[in-house]
């Protein structure tokens, strides 16, 4: 049996060599990458010689984890392409890795290095033995004397003692150089596992009218790369423009390297269904009404209502429309192609490729919250920026060369103007402090009623006049039997519908302002308030 399972094996092996016999195995040139936010289009280029008639072409060296529906091949030559075929190959041996080489030529020097080390180690051995093997001096007939005796010891304990530390030296040398042989064999073997994969190649059939070199392209999509935007936003000083670095995070997998290839960025994404929403027929009807009736068991069952169905089908409506909106989002049909080529290696980590450099017009402003913090902040306002057709993501901020904060910018939500904050300024001294003497509690026939005062105090400590805009709040009433009144605010702009207070300061430089806040909260006195 075994013989039989070893010439049928045999005769697999020479069938497909004898197929093999007339292809034209071909490793093809990636000559350009359009990745999108996920996935990526690779486009190979090749050039082969056809004879006439049918050749078969097989391009091998592509990637792994392709989408079969996407494959495209494409020609330029005096033949037609008849056929395009995906298909593996467990017996082609594929090109080695460069990491496995590098891997293969650093075990290879260490085992040198422990040959070494292990010859080394046989020398001061076979050294220590002659020694030993001579370490009796002078005979019964012919003495020794003292002085000679004293020599030989020394000599045997100083050398037997530096041949015993060269041997330590070199075995724990050899040690480290074995761990070091352990890990580089861990790392080869799963390096190998992951690279020892059937080699994907896709045949072509042309028919050539004659002899002569024919051109083919071929591209596919592989869902193993993508990119994600990120930003910059620099801000060397105020009163000058911001700047906006658009940067891209580029991830591929596809199992090999991309060097020095033209890639493009593509905001589109492949993934998406481009199938034509259809609409369907949308009835209306009476609400049925059903009484409740008890089950067996004694337990209220009721019929599904036809409103609770319309909910249904809504929330299900939204959550598409959601879904929908998130994609439409991200997608803007905007192509980056980066002037310079670039490597991208076949890793999993994100390699950064500079797309765009905007500079985007910024007023500049002191913002103090006393409630919350003690300090003045110190922010951007970034306008005129829609146009420059950004992504949803992160921005780190960079205020005067120094790297202040991360923020995240999101086209769908963020409006005309986009707030950068700058960071806290310690110039500027902002105080809240509640003014005892017109806190009070009153006490009514069937309420009470709550005073509440506070003193604002900020102090421009800089060698500049500065703008700061301080905010503060009063409650907000969500009952009719709470009664929240506003009694003092200093000519601040009040939102009565959120409750927000605005003082616009223009401050010299040494310059302090005091503000007064007051107001009360009238409620029964039997009911706690939330909140206050």
């Amino acid at each position: 049996m075994k013989r039989i399972l070893i010439a049928v094996f045999a005769l697999f092996i020479a069938a497909q060599v004898g197929l093999a016999a007339g292809e034209v195995i071909v490793m093809p040139n990636i000559s350009n990458v359009k990745v999108f936010l996920r996935g990526a289009e690779l486009k190979h280029s090749a050039k082969v010689k056809l004879e006439k008639g049918i050749n078969e072409v097989v391009l091998t060296g592509i990637a792994q984890n392709i989408d079969r529906n996407s494959i495209n091949v494409s020609g330029k030559g005096d033949g037609v392409i008849i056929s395009v075929v995906q298909r593996f190959d467990y017996l082609r041996s594929p090109e080695k890795h460069p990491d496995v080489k590098v891997l293969e030529d650093s075990l290879e020097l260490l085992s040198k290095s422990i040959a070494m080390k292990q010859n080394d180690a046989d020398v001061l051995k076979y050294e220590l033995d002659l020694i030993l093997a001579n370490k009796n001096i002078g005979n019964e007939k012919i003495g020794v004397s003292i002085t000679e005796l004293q020599k030989m010891a020394d000599f045997f304990r100083k050398r037997i003692a530096e041949i015993k530390s060269h041997l330590l030296i070199t075995t724990t040398d050899s040690k480290k150089i074995q761990k070091n042989i352990e890990r580089v064999n861990k790392q080869l073997n799963e390096l190998n596992n992951q690279l020892n994969k059937p080699a994907n190649e896709v045949a072509v059939s042309i028919s050539a009218k004659s002899s002569s070199v024919f051109s083919l392209e071929l591209s596919y999509i592989v869902y193993d790369a993508g990119w994600a935007p990120t930003y910059n936003v620099r801000v060397e000083k105020i009163n000058t423009p911001a700047q906006l670095n658009y940067i891209a995070n580029v991830y591929q997998n596809s199992g090999f390297d991309w060097n020095d290839v033209d890639v493009v960025l593509s905001t589109r994404n492949p993934n998406r269904n481009n199938t034509k929403p259809e609409l369907f027929p949308w009835y209306l009807d009476f609400l049925q009404h059903v009484a409740l009736r008890e089950s067996k068991t004694g337990s209220m069952m009721k019929s599904v209502a036809m409103d609770n169905v319309m909910a249904t089908s809504a929330q299900q409506a939204a959550e598409t429309m959601a879904n929908y909106f998130e994609t439409v989002e991200t997608q803007l049909a905007v192509e980056f192609t980066p002037s310079l080529k670039y490597s991208i290696p076949s890793d999993n980590k994100m390699h950064s490729v500079a797309l765009m450099d905007y500079k985007v017009k910024a007023d500049y402003e002191y913002y103090a919250v006393p409630k919350l913090d003690n300090n003045a902040f110190l922010v951007a306002q970034l306008t005129d920026w829609g146009e420059f057709n950004l992504l949803p993501g992160e921005a780190n901020i960079y205020f005067e060369n120094s790297y202040v904060g991360k923020t995240y910018i999101n086209p769908a939500t963020t409006k005309d103007t986009l707030i950068v904050s700058l960071g806290r300024d310690e110039n500027i001294s902002v105080s809240r402090e509640q003014h005892k003497d017109f806190t009070e509690d009153k006490f009514l026939s069937r309420d009470i009623e709550r005073t509440f005062a506070y003193e604002i105090k900020v102090k421009n400590n800089k060698n500049a006049a500065v703008n700061l805009i301080v905010e503060e709040q009063i409650p907000i009433s969500q009952q009719e039997d709470i009664v929240v009144k506003m009694i003092e605010s200093s000519d601040g702009k009040y939102n009565q519908e959120t409750g927000e207070l605005k003082w616009n300061l223009n401050l010299e430089s040494g310059k302090s302002e005091v503000k007064k806040l007051s107001f009360s909260v009238r409620h029964p006195k039997d009911k706690q308030i939330r909140g206050l």
